[in-house]
């Protein structure tokens, strides 16, 4: 099975508590106004892989984290192969790992594909981003109205808060990678 996604880095320190590696899934329907990431929306963007090349990436021993974050677009657009990348990842690590999402935890839950995913969760960070309404940095939320949701006893609702916002990578190419919730 494949996966689209936008982008991976490794070593972030602004996408969850500790060091992070980082997958941005590619296409989203959503179209939050003020979305950061509009270039993750076309859903022929970006480049596919498969399962097990994503979570190689992600679990590589070249790049060791404290977590995985998955990001998009929507990952939950394509719930049928993230389901099966959070039972790859939880096989082959301990890992936790923190899925943003535009989708409300009650629609998550009520949906039977993307519900799937919820027992390979620790958290969600989820709802539409709403740019009128004030970040919450203590529940690491870039708008008010999202909820941080634990879905797993792996962290604590202090755990998000005093978390960096933002950062600054350069690729292999020389481009520069702005990333975060409020960067």
């Amino acid at each position: 099975m494949k996966i689209r996604i936008h982008k991976i880095i490794t070593g972030s320190c602004a996408n969850g508590p500790g060091i992070r590696n980082v997958v941005w899934f590619q296409g989203c329907t959503l179209s939050c106004p003020g979305c950061f990431n509009p270039q993750t929306h076309d859903p022929k963007g970006g480049r596919a892989l498969s399962v097990k090349a994503l979570c190689d990436q992600l679990l590589s021993p070249e790049a060791p984290c404290d977590g995985i974050t998955i990001s998009g677009g929507e990952p939950f657009q394509q719930a049928e192969a993230l389901q099966k990348l959070l039972a790859e990842i939880k096989t082959r690590s301990a890992l936790p790992v923190l899925i943003f999402s535009g989708y409300t935890y009650d629609h998550l839950k009520s949906s039977a594909v993307c519900s799937g995913c919820l027992p390979f969760t620790d958290v969600l960070i989820c709802g539409s981003y709403d740019r009128n309404i004030p970040p919450d940095h203590d529940r690491f939320c870039s708008s008010g109205n999202q909820e941080l949701v634990l879905l797993s006893d792996y962290y604590t609702k202090k755990d998000f808060k005093n978390l960096p916002l933002g950062e600054y990578f350069l690729d292999n190419q020389g481009k520069i990678i702005i990333s975060g919730i409020n960067p």
